[in-house]
């Protein structure tokens, strides 16, 4: 029996290293972002601060990653792959500011202009707030699942400046049944 325990855990060890070392293949497989300095983390993101609250979140990130420059293109990738599922972002600033069209209405109401479904993630820059929580961005992953939401509301919306949706999950598909 003891001897079973000792296989089965060295087996399940084994895949464990295999598995590390696939998930640093696959990275370093990933396209070249050299130039990619992700900043530094000024505090850990609370994934409730907004409502509906995030799945997750990563960040908050010192600075403006919110902004199009090929340095912090390559960092708002890494702070999306640090959030947990399959989510990789191919870099296409266009494709996300054709959709940033974010902005705070009654205060605090973060509006879509869209309904979005499903897994999707959100980046948020917030500047001009005093202390260290001030000129940071955030990466939200959010479900909105198949009612979907056109909007959020941000708890503490003080310095909010700018946000973009980075994936936006897909709208659900009809059964067949309401086809006809």
């Amino acid at each position: 029996m003891l001897r079973r325990l000792m296989i089965g855990l060295l087996s399940a060890a084994a895949v464990a290293v295999s598995s590390s070392a696939y998930a640093k293949e696959t990275r370093s497989t990933l396209p070249d972002r050299s130039a990619s300095s992700l900043l530094s983390v000024t505090s850990v993101c609370d994934a409730t601060m907004t409502n509906p609250d995030a799945l997750a979140c990563s960040g908050y990130f010192a600075g403006n990653l919110i902004n199009g420059s090929p340095t912090d293109i390559a960092n708002a990738q890494d702070a999306i792959e640090l959030l947990p599922g399959d989510f990789e972002w191919d870099g296409n600033w266009a494709a996300v500011d054709a959709t940033k069209i974010m902005q705070l209405v009654s205060g605090n109401v973060l509006d879509f202009g869209q309904t979005l479904f499903g897994l999707t993630i959100i980046g948020a820059h917030f500047g001009n707030v005093d202390g260290t929580d001030g000129n940071v961005s955030v990466f939200w992953l959010f479900d909105f699942g198949t009612e979907g939401a056109s909007s959020i509301i941000l708890d503490h919306p003080e310095g909010f400046s700018n946000a973009a949706i980075y994936t936006p999950g897909a709208p659900p598909v009809p059964e067949p049944a309401t086809w006809g």
